[in-house]
């Protein structure tokens, strides 16, 4: 009798272990569900769900990995840290933690902390030194960012590939754009209300600029040949202001013109050879085509 108990103790441990596994690859397969139909948050508690039943499952690097992408698509920036960093001690060795080296520091260039990011960059380089050329490839685009052009132009020039040679060349576009100068609007406008508007390509700007001047000069003049003083000079009052506000508007036009101009042009280096951070279930790479 004892020994029937046995044999029929042993029968049900073996029949556990499928049960056991499949449960695992449920519960996994549930939070990656959850997470490609954007349920970010309770992708997370899935995600740890299993870490929790399953911490020394050889899918939990891969969790990890995918509860901080989760994070970051729910812009939990300080939690996808701290599961990055929990993968980094767990699992060094895994393909997982090389991966999660470059999604920490992406992470900081998510939420434009680009001066973090490129300390993360470097940190993933020194510990997996395979990872050097995406990682420099990826800090030339925080300088890009932090319009450090001279500074990526430098780092580009050794990193092998035509992706590496074209970004360098757009870098040589974006600093040879032709601007507008704020300076120059500003003399224009004190010479002539209006003209510093014209310069920049804002034409009704000038053209109104111009009349309210003139009408408000002209008012002025005639107050005083009318003897009226006081009526002249609370219009000489009124017209410093639109005088004065003439040329901050040149100037502040110069800079939104040149602004709106850069920041066209890295749009365009984004899009042909940047780095897309994307917001949805492929988030937690930067995708980078890098061609040799």
């Amino acid at each position: 009798m004892p020994r029937l108990l046995l044999y029929t103790l042993l029968l049900s441990l073996c029949l556990a272990r499928p049960v056991f596994a499949a449960t695992a690859d449920d519960q996994l397969g549930f939070a990656d569900r959850l997470f490609s139909e954007e349920d970010y948050y309770r992708a997370v508690t899935e995600y740890k769900r299993f870490l929790y039943h399953f911490p020394d499952h050889p899918e939990a690097p891969g969790a990890l990995l995918r509860m901080a992408r989760a994070y970051l698509a729910g812009e939990r920036f300080e939690e996808a840290d701290r599961t990055l960093e929990q993968l980094a001690a767990s699992f060094p060795d895994s393909p997982e933690a090389v991966r999660g080296a470059l999604l920490y520091a992406e992470a900081a260039f998510r939420r434009h902390d680009y001066l973090r990011a490129r300390q993360r960059y470097r940190q993933a380089a020194r510990t997996y030194p395979r990872l050097r050329q995406q990682a420099d490839y990826r800090i030339a685009w925080c300088l890009i960012e932090e319009e450090k052009y001279a500074d990526a132009r430098q780092l580009l020039a050794p990193l092998p590939g035509t992706q590496a040679t074209a970004l360098a060349a757009g870098i040589d576009r974006l600093q040879s754009l032709p601007l507008k100068s704020p300076a120059t609007a500003g003399v224009l406008s004190a010479l002539l209300p209006g003209a510093g508007q014209v310069y920049t390509g804002r034409y009704r700007d000038g053209a109104i600029a111009l009349a309210l001047n003139a009408a408000f000069i002209f008012a002025a003049v005639e107050a005083f040949d009318n003897d009226s003083p006081v009526l002249g000079g609370i219009l000489t009052f009124i017209e410093l202001g639109w005088y004065g506000g003439n040329i901050y508007n040149a100037v502040n036009n110069a800079h939104k013109g040149n602004r709106r101009r850069l920041e066209e042009e890295r749009t365009s280096l984004r899009r042909r050879y940047g780095l897309d951070l994307e917001a949805g279930p492929n988030l937690g790479m930067i995708r980078l085509r890098w061609r040799f």
